[in-house]
């Protein structure tokens, strides 16, 4: 009898041991859910880095599918097209499908060189001349010669060029299509006005100009919006259409995004201008900025500073991405200064002293990178986790994985020898490299109408 009265308790026991794991299996799927939509994928990331690191025993060592040696004195700088990419340097640029398979090779000679890219276009600038070569996927497109320095140049994604250049009474703006015509020109002579910044519209119907205005008490940040075309501007000064202006602050970075909006970055907030030249939002801002990007034309991608006096401000280190409709999409706490920041469309990647983070544009930590060594630019390719990984001596492709720390790199078996970036000359035959097309296609502006971005991005 004792016995069969002990049954119904051992099928309690059972029912209540299901529903207990029944209970922490719906638990765990909804704070999976909860830090899936919500909380950036940081729990689960946390996670798998610690599953990682116990699997491995230590931090993953950096493997590299091929490796180039720079030259430290050469200003190396890199432009990244999936899984192709340009190097330039002060004297030249090449172009390539990948390590060891070199497509181009166009040389010249800089001072400064400063490297843009957009969409599959790149443009090379002398900041210290006055010289713009703008670049295809099959070598030089055309050659810009200004009369005055080089202050900033810009490209859409149709290889449309904005460049503003300081003469000695005036400063110039200047907007060419992508076989190097000029098709407008501004000159800016007004004492107490600087443009700062411009671009071209990706439609190519219009372009946007920011200028500081000193000539009052308190300094005036303007837009100014222009048509690029003549055929619809017959009616307006200048092919002048809009002006969003704001007192007391100052815009040094423009940027059109996805659908025409333009993002305007100052010292007090973002703003998003529409298409026709009109205020659509505004992103205050309650801390100075570290670093900003328009790279990804989908979000203007912030990392915060210290808080601005006398406002609350958000903890420093916060990364915000901030989309075409003005509002707050995801953001990351990187918990330190933000000292380097590069985004693209398939995330970001932050360096907080000598830590580096890839990041999605979710605001999910993907990976972390510990170096003790300078690092110069880690460039996402294909897909976030893939990079090209630049430092003093030399620039490599690698997969980054989990948390990582910097060690001898680990090279593929039968490696070719590194390509060297000075000189002239295939080292796999002797032969002298092929210079990339020109097209020739010089041209000058009009000395009375002439006025985007590559000074200061």
């Amino acid at each position: 009898m004792g016995k069969y009265q002990q049954k119904p308790k051992t099928k309690d026991k059972g029912l209540i041991t299901l529903l207990a794991i029944l209970t922490l299996v719906i638990a765990v799927a909804g704070l999976i859910y909860l830090d899936t939509f919500y909380g950036a994928g940081r729990i689960q990331s946390y996670f798998s880095n610690v599953f990682q690191s116990k699997e491995s025993g230590q931090s993953a060592e950096v493997e590299a599918k091929g490796k180039i040696q720079l030259d430290e004195s050469s200003r190396s700088t890199f432009a990244v097209f999936g899984s192709r990419f340009l190097l330039s340097t002060k004297d030249g640029v090449k172009y390539f499908n990948g390590i060891g398979d070199r497509k181009w090779n166009d040389t010249f000679n800089m001072t400064i060189p400063q490297l843009i890219s957009e969409g599959s276009y790149a443009a090379v600038g002398d900041m210290n001349g006055k010289t713009v070569r703008v670049y295809g996927e099959n070598g030089l497109l055309y050659m810009v010669q200004t009369e005055g320095t080089l202050i900033q140049f810009a490209l859409n994604k149709n290889g449309y060029l904005s460049v503003i250049t300081k003469g000695d009474t005036a400063y110039s703006v200047q907007i060419y299509n992508a076989g190097g015509t000029l098709l407008k020109g501004r000159i800016e002579e007004s004492a107490g006005i600087f443009p700062l910044c411009s671009d071209v519209s990706d439609d190519n119907k219009s372009f946007a100009i920011s200028y500081l205005d000193t000539s009052d008490i308190q300094p005036t940040g303007r837009v100014l919006f222009f048509y690029v075309n003549p055929d619809d501007s017959e009616n307006l000064t200048d092919s002048m259409f809009a002006v969003v202006e704001k007192n007391d602050e100052v815009i040094p970075i423009i940027g059109f995004m996805q659908g025409g909006v333009l993002a305007a970055v100052s010292d007090r907030g973002i703003y998003g201008i529409s298409s026709v030249g009109q205020e659509t939002w505004s992103y205050p801002l309650e801390n100075r900025l570290a670093q900003v990007s328009l790279t990804n034309k989908n979000y203007v991608v912030l990392a915060m500073g210290d808080s601005i006096a006398n406002k609350d401000g958000r903890e420093k280190g916060t990364i915000c991405w901030i989309d075409s409709s003005g509002k707050e999409s995801a953001s990351y706490k990187s918990g330190g200064g933000v000292d380097y920041l590069q985004a693209s469309e398939h995330g970001v990647v932050i360096g907080v002293d000598k830590i580096y983070s890839g990041i999605k544009n979710s605001g999910r930590l993907a990976w972390s990178y510990r170096t003790a060594s300078d690092v110069r630019d880690i460039l996402p390719m294909e897909q976030l986790e893939e990079v090209m990984l630049v430092t003093k001596g030399e620039a490599l492709i690698t997969q980054m994985k989990g948390t990582q720390t910097a060690r001898p790199i680990i090279s593929p078996e039968g490696e070719t020898e590194p390509e060297v970036v000075e000189g002239t000359t295939d080292k796999n035959n002797g032969t002298p490299e092929d210079s990339a097309p020109s097209s020739g296609n010089e041209k000058k502006g009009d000395d009375k109408k002439q006025v985007k971005t590559g000074a200061a991005q």
